[in-house]
């Protein structure tokens, strides 16, 4: 019994190795004079460093760890995280208002002013001002959905009656790259990863790393 033991222990340890050892490595090969690059790097210690290069924002290097979740995906998580990951809302109920409803749009830093807003999926909607607001006339509030920076969100109102609310807009990367990830599941099949349904990164030698 001491023996199975032992030997269902070496087993476990060595298919875990064995998993590990077949999905670390270098994906993405960039080719001779290339204009835009992608590499992945896994690393045996579950660290990894994903290398993007183009021809007009240059070289990005962003660092995190993965897990392997399962036998066909990996889960992606940057040291870098964002500082407002979800949108989040404040609202509330002024009785001076009347069939209207004020919006102020907000970052973690700034208003975000040129935002266009559409309350209740309505054809017409309004852009916010300098100090991020806006106001519009509604009488029951249900949804909210900003334009901004080729950003679309919808948020659902839990309460139709706030006539003021103040939305803190999740992080927006805006530098072409991802910046970072988070419990980012990446698909892993016949040696590709698979980053979205357009961008898929075969693996490589080392030696072709760009960096």
């Amino acid at each position: 019994m001491k023996h199975l033991k032992t030997l269902l222990l070496f087993l476990l340890i060595f298919t875990s190795c064995t998993s590990k050892k077949t999905v670390t490595g270098l994906y993405g090969k960039c080719g001779k004079g290339y204009y835009a690059c992608n590499q992945i790097l896994l690393k045996s210690d579950n660290t990894f460093e994903y290398f993007v290069f183009m021809d007009v924002g240059g070289k990005n290097i962003i660092k995190g760890n993965w897990i392997q979740i399962a036998k066909d995906s990996i889960k992606l998580n940057t040291f870098n995280q964002p500082k407002t990951p979800q949108t989040t809302i404040k609202g509330s109920i002024n009785p001076s208002r009347n069939n209207s409803i004020k919006i102020k749009l907000i970052d973690s830093a700034l208003p975000i002013a040129s935002a266009f807003i559409v309350v209740n999926d309505q054809l017409n909607g309004k852009a916010t001002n300098i100090e991020g607001d806006v106001e519009l006339e509604v009488k029951k509030l249900k949804t909210i959905t900003y334009y901004y920076l080729g950003r679309e969100e919808t948020i659902m109102i839990d309460n139709p009656n706030y006539n003021e609310i103040e939305i803190l807009i999740k992080d927006i990367d805006i530098t072409g790259f991802p910046k970072y990830f988070t419990n980012q599941i990446i698909l892993v099949q016949n040696q590709k990863l698979y980053l979205n349904d357009l961008l898929s990164l075969k693996k490589t030698r080392i030696q072709n790393k760009q960096w």
